[in-house]
């Protein structure tokens, strides 16, 4: 080959090399900047992630808030509605009531009002009773229209002395016989056995045991015979 053949070989190989190291040092720079900027996008994205968990966490926090105010919001609503309903329903009422009040005091304006007292005694003077009170009528165009009376009554009723009915020699009891005090008819009753207890004998006789005191010689002599004794103060009862 020629000098300037090998010449030229040499010097494209020489360029070839040239720019292929040339190639080579860029590419190796922009693979460890690649390298580094991956490593720094790794930390970046654990650091979003880490903000975008706490900003989901966040956000549930939120809605759950915004659910729990919504509720109260509605429930508040509720409230306030019903306040205002029985408000109006009052409110009504009230007017209702001034109506019927005007209607009344009208009406009470064209009406006479009368109290016709009365009083009535029945019976004598050991059994009686007495019947009083009062009547009170509302006259409209001459006619009554309403009418209440309020009565109250006070009295004596006498049934006298029980009869005394002997059951046997020392019992008795008191009865008291059905009866009747005008219309009124009163049931008798009757009280329970009455026993009496039978007198001792004052006097009696028969057997005598004793003993006698002699004053003059201050001795005490057993005495047995038949005796009459009377019985002036009783001691104590055996029965």
């Amino acid at each position: 080959m020629k000098k300037e053949t090998l010449l030229g070989i040499a010097l494209n190989v020489i360029f070839v090399l040239s720019i292929f190291s040339i190639r080579y040092y860029y590419a190796k720079q922009e693979m460890d900047f690649l390298v580094n900027d991956s490593v720094r996008q790794d930390e970046i994205i654990k650091v979003n992630k880490l903000a975008i968990d706490s900003l989901a966490l966040l956000i549930t926090k939120l809605q759950i808030d915004n659910e729990t105010q919504d509720k109260q919001i509605k429930k508040y609503s509720t409230d306030l509605y019903e306040i205002i309903r029985w408000s109006k329903e009052y409110e009504q009422r009230l007017q209702n009531l001034i109506e019927q009040v005007e209607e009344m005091r009208l009406e009470l304006a064209s009406v006479e009002s009368s109290t016709v007292p009365f009083l009535k005694e029945f019976g004598n003077q050991d059994s009686y009773i007495k019947v009083f009170g009062r009547t009170g009528l509302r006259i409209k165009d001459n006619k009554i229209i309403d009418s209440e009376t309020i009565a109250d009554f006070e009295g004596e009723l006498s049934l006298g002395s029980p009869d005394i009915e002997r059951l046997d020699k020392y019992e008795f009891k008191a009865v008291y016989p059905d009866s009747e005090f005008l219309n009124l008819r009163i049931k008798g009753g009757q009280s329970e056995v009455i026993k009496l207890r039978p007198p001792r004998n004052q006097i009696s006789i028969g057997p005598m045991l004793g003993v006698l005191y002699n004053t003059d010689t201050g001795l005490t002599t057993p005495t047995i015979g038949v005796g009459v004794t009377y019985n002036m103060i009783k001691l104590w009862d055996w029965k």
